[in-house]
This record gives C-alpha cells, structure tokens and sequence, in this order.
C-alpha cells in the first residue's frame, strides 16, 4: 500500500507485520490523521489481559468467553515440543503457507506465567505472512491450518521461540513461551494480476450522496458498525477511472474500523452491511471522500468523485 494513504485515511491499517511485533509494545499498524477532530472517534481505552501465577497442563475451553480478554497461564511442565491446544474454532479458510494471518495475543513466559506482550492493551491485532519467517516459528508452525475465529493457545520451546538470544522485553535467554492468539482474519495471497481492473462501472462526476453497487454478491460474516473490515481496494478518480491505489499491488490489503472518524466517511457508510466474499463499487463525493481539496499526493484534484472498488476478504 502507497504510505501516502496511512497518512490520509483515518485508521487504515496495512497487512505485512514484522517479526518484532510479537515481541514489543511497539503498534503494528493504524495511522491517524492528527487534522480530523478527535470527538468524532470514541476513546474507549483497551481491555489488557490478567496476569496470573497459576498454571494447568490442559485449558479448558470452556474458561475462555467469547469478546473477553483470553487469559494466558503458564503449563506446569516447561514444553519441550510445540503443544497446540485448540480452545475455539474458526470457520472459513484454513491458514497456509503464504497466508496473511491477522491475530490478537496475548503472550507469557512459561516458567513463571508473567506477560511480556499483548496487542489487546493497545487496540491493535498485529499481521504477518504465515511460513515465511516474519514471527517465532512456534506461531509458523502452530497457526498452520487455524481458521477465523478460533482461539488457540501455543505453548513453545525455546528453540521454537527465540532461543538464547532474545529480544529482550521481559523475555530470558532459553525462555519457553506462552501464546493465547485468537484468529482474527486468514487471507489467501494475492498478486497484481488480481486486481479487478476490468470491472465495467460508470463513471461518477457531480455525486451528491455515496452510492454502492454490489458487484460480486458475498456469503460470509456482514460487516457491522464497529467491526474492523479487511479489504483489497481500488480507489479510481470518478471522471476517468484513473487507478489512484492499489492494494493488490503488493499484497497488501487494509484493515477498516467502522466507526465514526475512523476512516473515509464514503467507505464507513459503503461499507457497512457487506459480506465477506462481497465486492462492491462505492461512489463518493469529494466531501464524502478526501474532501472538496482533493489529494494531489494521489493525483486526486479538487472536486473529483471517488469510486472505491472493495472487495471484503474478512471481518472482525
């Protein structure tokens, strides 16, 4: 995705997290653009996960409440071999190699059960390319065919982990470690060629209201106000179709919090109701997208309609 789009798009975040993000409390995604007001987005302050010194061998699925923080407890016996429990499934698409796998985690040394990391106290799940190397090969290895949804806890070997040589962070040489992931999204590579580029919509020149058209009808999860919808995108000027982003570029898609001030208001409203496997085409007015200005860092002038071409590959 062009940087360019972070800087100007409310919350949008970009798939392709590093392997650092599983280790620090450094955001893996979400830019704001300091210029919107900020009384438009709520500032509901993240839920952190429970630390606790316990510890069990076998978690029981049960103990784990869907939408709740999922606590994280130590095994009793220090693993010496990757161990996947499987606390709730997921539907859809099973992880493979190559795959973009958006989680929340909450992550643990085994040995005394404290948490070093976690993206629920920053509101933010972190992304990354499943098999390739981006994170510990524990997650590679023990997310391979998780599905949307489900809740699974990793505990990993240190040569599963980071061996002797950690990043620090709370985390000891020869550490074991703990993860409690829930499955937010699983999204199959794209390439360039996968771009919708020849779909036949009309022009838009003088939009007064944002107009959806479903392009191709979808059967998954609907999209609500609130959720965080992940889409590949086309934004095109309405009067000549000029392809100005292009997430299937780099295979890249975004990530798009419902929510008021939080993203575009023609994709906030154009968005809502979609299912995933959906593609719609969203025609806007300049004020419904980047406003009367335009975005000349995009080449979008001043009173130019946008189409956003969307197609939904996830939902949470």
């Amino acid at each position: 995705m062009r940087p360019t789009l972070l800087a100007i798009v409310v919350v949008l975040a970009a798939c392709g997290g590093e392997a650092a993000e599983t280790t620090s409390s450094e955001t893996s995604a979400a830019s704001v653009d300091e210029t919107v007001d900020d009384s438009a987005a709520e500032t509901t302050l993240p839920a952190a996960p429970v630390e606790s010194d316990e510890c069990e061998n076998e978690p029981e699925p049960a103990d784990f409440t869907e939408g709740d923080v999922p606590m994280a407890l130590r095994p009793c016996e220090i693993p010496t071999a990757l161990q996947i429990h499987q606390l709730r499934d997921g539907t859809g698409r099973n992880a493979q190699d190559g795959d973009t796998v958006i989680v929340d985690y909450v992550g643990i040394r085994a040995e005394d059960g404290s948490i070093f990391d976690d993206s629920y106290s920053r509101g933010v799940p972190i992304d990354f390319p499943l098999g390739r190397g981006s994170v510990i090969q524990g997650w590679d290895d023990g997310l391979l065919g998780s599905q949307a949804g489900a809740l699974v806890k990793l505990d990993i070997p240190a040569e599963l982990a980071y061996g002797d040589t950690p990043p620090g962070g709370g985390i000891e040489p020869g550490d074991a470690l703990t993860f409690v992931l829930e499955v937010r999204s699983v999204i199959p590579p794209v390439t360039a060629d996968d771009a919708p580029l020849d779909i036949d919509i009309p022009s838009s020149v003088g939009a007064t209201e944002v107009t959806v058209t479903e392009v191709v009808a979808g059967d998954g999860a609907v999209a609500e106000l609130g959720d965080t919808v992940v889409v590949h995108l086309l934004l095109v000027r309405g009067d000549n179709q000029v392809v100005i982003v292009n997430t299937w570029e780099a295979s890249d898609p975004l990530q798009i919090i419902l929510g008021e001030g939080q993203t575009v208001p023609g994709l906030f409203e154009g968005l809502q109701g979609a299912r995933v496997g959906s593609t719609l085409a969203i025609a806007m007015p300049p004020e419904s997208a980047f406003g009367e200005q335009g975005e000349p860092t995009l080449g979008l002038p001043a009173g130019v309609d946008v189409i956003a071409i969307a197609e939904v590959v996830g939902v949470y």
